[in-house]
């Protein structure tokens, strides 16, 4: 029953969720695009993260020791937790979800691992006595097994009306990739054509009849040896010429013309098919290298629409890492929160944004010179600044002075309450494999 509820995609009734995303997975290896879609949104997604841990100084420093632990134990295969991300990168692109259940140990004193769980085979429902969610993973063993909640957690990127189990990113790109697999069968069978296609005219000797061993041409046995003669010679010619090689009698004369072919009208198809196939996979033309309709404005207006898409699946993603840091550290007894945030990846357009940015700060300029304290709200609402924007401001602002330039903040006064909220990140240094400290706007 589990296994017919979770069994489909409402844009593909008649296949299953196992085989499509089988299907995927199977793309993200062998398809160009698909595989150069996956990349880029590796690079985008994750340019790089910290990880910022909450609670008391004491709390902070048990969980950054923690971390360093952590970080080299849970998922070895894939890289640690960095790598762990790439994972559920290229799965939240192939598959319904990020599934990901973080085991314990046996006396449930911190997490020891996280084990990605294929999200096309679980089955999500309701318990109909507490009116929880629950998941069960199907098609593995003979019963459902259930997955516990404490320990799992299964966060879609998309979903659609009341279906809980999500959808795949490239899920709407597999029909095109599909005619785009025949159409290059097809061009391939074309050049292949051009390659052994000619017109072959011969002119074939006909034998005498004192060759074919008779008296004279009145002989009634003449038609029906020259015939026999004629159909020999004709598959001698026939026999090699799927070798480019012609072979025939004595005297036989040869006339070869090669016809022309054109693969006028396939370039278009081709190419319209590629623009379908890219709208499926959420990525565009210049990102695949084509360059021939892409203008420096367009590229401006459809970049940012990738980097929103990046973004949410950035907030997926720290989603499921802050489930099991925070796990670990509720098991270990460190009342500290962790938080995960994503740098951003490197613009290719820093000249353009800060002459832009630049107007804008003019504009305002101009807006509070004209209607002066009214149009503070509107200076606010641009640089969605709270009322209390300035209580938050680090103390060498007072001493702010834009003509002399920007002091360098002071070192944070030390405090002598043990139970104060400090606030620490951490950065992930991929050469090094290791966190290192990031300073926060406080310290």
């Amino acid at each position: 029953m589990l296994d017919r509820i979770a069994g489909a995609y409402l844009g593909y009734p008649g296949d299953t969720r196992t085989r499509l995303t089988g299907v995927l997975r199977m793309l993200l290896q062998s398809d160009e695009d698909v595989s150069g879609a996956a990349s880029d949104y590796l690079a985008i997604v994750n340019p790089g993260h910290t990880i910022e841990f909450t609670g008391s100084r004491k709390a902070v420093k048990a969980a950054r020791a923690e971390l360093d632990t952590w970080a080299t134990t849970i998922f070895p295969e894939g890289g640690g937790l960095d790598g762990l991300i790439n994972n559920q990168i290229l799965e939240l692109l192939a598959s319904p979800a990020s599934s990901v259940e973080w085991p314990t140990d046996d006396t449930r004193s911190g997490v020891i691992g996280a084990v990605v769980v294929p999200a096309e085979r679980i089955a999500v429902g309701y318990d109909p006595t507490t009116g929880a969610r629950t998941y069960h993973q199907v098609g593995v063993a003979i019963n459902p097994i259930e997955l516990d909640p404490a320990t799992y957690l299964y966060a879609p990127l998309l979903t659609m009306g009341g279906d809980p189990h999500g959808i795949p990113m490239f899920l709407s790109a597999l029909r095109s990739l599909d005619r785009k697999t025949r159409l290059i069968d097809n061009v391939d069978r074309v050049i292949d054509l051009m390659r052994k296609i000619a017109l072959v005219g011969v002119e074939l000797p006909l034998p005498s009849p004192q060759e074919l061993g008779l008296t004279d041409a009145q002989d009634p046995r003449y038609a029906e040896l020259k015939a026999e003669y004629t159909n020999q010679a004709a598959d001698m010619i026939l026999g090699l010429a799927d070798e480019g090689l012609f072979v025939g009698p004595e005297g036989t004369k040869f006339t070869i013309n090669n016809i022309s072919h054109s693969l006028t009208g396939l370039q278009d198809i081709v190419g319209e098919n590629n623009r379908r196939v890219w709208s499926g996979l959420s990525t565009v033309g210049f990102l695949r290298g084509h360059m021939d309709s892409t203008t420096e404005a367009l590229a401006k207006i459809v970049y940012p629409m990738i980097e929103a898409r990046a973004t949410n699946i950035q907030a997926v993603i720290a989603r499921q890492l802050e489930f099991g840091l925070n796990l670990h550290l509720r098991l270990r007894g460190i009342r500290a929160v962790a938080y995960v945030r994503f740098q951003q990846a490197e613009s290719a357009f820093k000249q353009a944004e800060a002459e832009a940015y630049k107007t804008r700060m003019e504009a305002h300029q101009i807006g509070k010179a004209i209607a002066g304290k009214a149009y503070a709200r509107r200076f606010a609402d641009d640089l969605d600044f709270s009322d209390d924007e300035d209580q938050h401001a680090p103390a060498w602002a007072d001493t702010w002075d834009d003509s002399a330039g920007t002091p360098a903040p002071p070192p944070p006064a030390p405090t002598s309450d043990p139970d104060a909220q400090i606030t620490a990140r951490y950065a992930y240094h991929p050469r090094e494999r290791r966190y290192v400290h990031a300073p926060t706007p406080q310290e």
